[in-house]
């Protein structure tokens, strides 16, 4: 999955400071290294997304797996 990060919680994401925007968010087939991390590791790192680390708040998680859809409430 590549998407882009927002930096505030989100009524389905209770657990991380930060949730995703799901009108950027696609898959792929390769990722570049620079905007590949761990989901703990984003949320350790929160204010640093943006520059040097996850540029354009670009992240792409090599070990995301689709589990489900759920909607935005």
């Amino acid at each position: 999955m590549i998407t882009r990060i927002i930096r505030r919680t989100a009524s389905y994401n209770p657990n991380w400071d930060f949730h995703t925007n799901p009108d950027e968010t696609r898959f792929f087939d390769h990722g570049l290294e620079v905007c590949d991390a761990t989901i703990p590791y984003v949320n350790d790192h929160l204010d640093e997304t943006g520059g040097a680390f996850l540029p354009g708040r670009i992240w792409c998680d090599w070990t995301s797996r689709l589990v489900r859809e759920v909607s935005a409430s």
